[in-house]
């Protein structure tokens, strides 16, 4: 075996336990020096540094301190950023990534794996919300007696329904659509920089932003929560949605205009499953969207979580195990100065 590389970590004290199971820390153990419960949470702590001088790779994640420049020049034998989040290059700061390009450091992350569980949370929120779940489960509590499905219900199910996928060039977007494909929907894809060919790949047709918001039976979104997309979704989009269409978003609250959404949802001609808000989770508690019987409010659940970690830290670990071999990683991230 190979001599092994040194390891430190920077994530949230605790979790690197639920990332890795017993049998992966075994693994990691026997390709990398590592001590667990030995979180850095601040790079300018003395035996943070002493450590960090011998580090070959740091393991980077959720609730770290932003790497800087001087984090870096810390760790002067550095290879490699292994982010356990979803990009490594956003936790550095502007210097910190002219250095990593100027040092040659590589760095990866766990997009991929965290974009599953939230495809599933779309694929399972589009299926039940076609077949009138939520409405169906109020109204059979409510009257505790038969309801007559065919007449209640005239509209549920999947067969020719129509989604509209916002962004769809993004990961998510794209795991969801993958997983659209058994179903009989009719899917519509909008994305600045989508070409049709990409759509087709998908199983979707690209279409102008206004027709996804106007055709759709659901609209999905999948924007991130940028300055330049605050606000994007306003008034005018979703006054184009169908009646009783349902707006799902597992993206970012900013991204819809969060008075036009309430004033749309209170009229109750449109219905909406939010997991994400704005203001961000959870609303005020005298947010009317609370009781609306139109709207579902999870609490950011669709992303990463439980039994769903271990997947990210099965992905943390296969890039370790592919430095071991000598190959090269396999969810590289490009460095934005390059």
């Amino acid at each position: 075996m190979s001599e092994k590389f040194n390891v430190v970590m920077s994530i949230k004290p605790g979790l690197p336990e639920q990332l890795l199971t017993e049998s992966m820390w075994r693994r990691l153990h026997e390709i990398a020096n590592i001590e667990q419960h030995t979180e850095i949470t601040d790079f300018s702590d003395p035996a943070a540094l002493e450590r960090m001088k011998d580090a070959d790779y740091l393991w980077y994640g959720w609730e770290a301190p932003q790497i800087t420049a001087e984090a870096l020049n810390a760790m002067p034998k550095l290879k490699g950023i292994i982010a356990a989040q979803g990009s490594a290059y956003k936790a550095l700061a502007d210097e910190a990534r002219q250095i990593a390009k100027d040092r040659g450091i590589f760095a990866t992350n766990v997009q991929a794996a965290n974009s599953i569980p939230v495809a599933e949370y779309c694929l399972g929120v589009a299926l039940l919300e076609s077949k009138d779940y939520t409405l169906s489960q109020r109204q059979y509590g409510e009257k505790r007696a038969y309801i007559n499905r065919e007449v209640n219900y005239a509209d549920a199910g999947t067969y020719g329904k129509t989604i509209g996928i916002v962004t769809a060039t993004a990961q998510i977007a794209r795991d969801f659509m993958q997983m659209l494909k058994p179903f009989d929907f009719n899917v519509l894809a909008w994305s600045r920089h989508l070409t049709d060919e990409e759509a087709a790949e998908y199983g979707a047709k690209k279409v102008d932003l206004d027709t996804v918001f106007r055709e759709s039976d659901i609209v999905s979104i999948h924007t991130p929560g940028i300055p330049q997309t605050a606000g994007m979704i306003g008034a005018h989009e979703l006054g184009l949605m169908k009646d009783g269409a349902l707006l799902l978003n597992s993206a970012r609250g900013i991204v819809i205009d969060h008075k036009a959404l309430e004033k749309e949802l209170v009229s109750g001609r449109i219905r909406a499953v939010l997991d994400v808000t704005d203001p961000e989770e959870p609303l005020p508690a005298d947010s009317p969207l609370w009781d609306l019987p139109n709207v579902v409010l999870t609490p950011h659940i669709a992303g990463s979580m439980g039994c769903d970690l271990n997947r990210m830290g099965a992905s943390v670990l296969a890039e370790f195990e592919h430095i071991a071999a000598g190959e090269p990683p396999v969810h590289f991230e490009a460095n934005p100065l390059d």
